[in-house]
């Protein structure tokens, strides 16, 4: 090991340096951490920490917004922004747009007519409700349910005037041919 003193005569002592004092300066844990001098002593277990700023008022419900809070200039806002609520669906529009499906999914069968005029009733009964209570939602289900209802209703009245039309023009079940036998 080396020794930054200067060597002495043989014989004589080492002088010693007289002790230095250290000087006070704060240590921080962590950033945004309270410094803590040297030889301070940690608070008391329980002990409360020193408030720095007003406590936040408590939230009244799910969805409310939250409290402002001052922020250093310069320094981004923390934390996501409070959302109200969503607002609960009716059964009727969910009922509307179901049918509204099966009616263009059951197309070849008899249902579709019936799931059909279900969709078109209930969505229409739904506009009606959203429109005298607004906290009640739903009205978008409700008009895919009255456009898919409509939309079947009028492919079916469609094939049912092509099929009549070409049974009495142009099919072997024409009526001279139901006639003459």
């Amino acid at each position: 090991m080396s020794d930054s003193s200067i060597p002495t005569p043989a014989g004589d002592p080492q002088p010693t340096p007289p002790p230095v004092a250290p000087a006070a300066q704060p240590v921080q844990a962590y950033p945004g951490a309270a410094p803590a001098y040297p030889g301070a002593q940690p608070p008391a277990y329980g002990a409360q920490p020193p408030a720095y700023a007003a406590p936040a008022p408590p939230q009244g419900y799910y969805g409310a917004a939250a409290p402002v809070q001052q922020q250093a200039p310069g320094y981004p806002a923390y934390g996501a922004p409070a959302y109200p609520a969503p607002r609960p669906s009716s059964g009727l529009a969910i009922t509307s747009l179901i049918c509204g499906i099966g009616g263009v999914v059951l197309s070849w069968a008899i249902v579709p007519i019936l799931a059909s005029i279900v969709a078109v009733i209930t969505g229409h009964m739904v506009l009606r409700q959203t429109k005298a209570n607004p906290a009640l939602g739903g009205r978008g289900m409700a008009f895919a349910g009255l456009i898919l209802g409509y939309v079947m209703v009028a492919v079916i009245l469609i094939g049912i005037v092509t099929m009549v039309i070409s049974f009495v023009f142009l099919g072997a079940f024409t009526l001279p041919f139901i006639f003459s036998s």
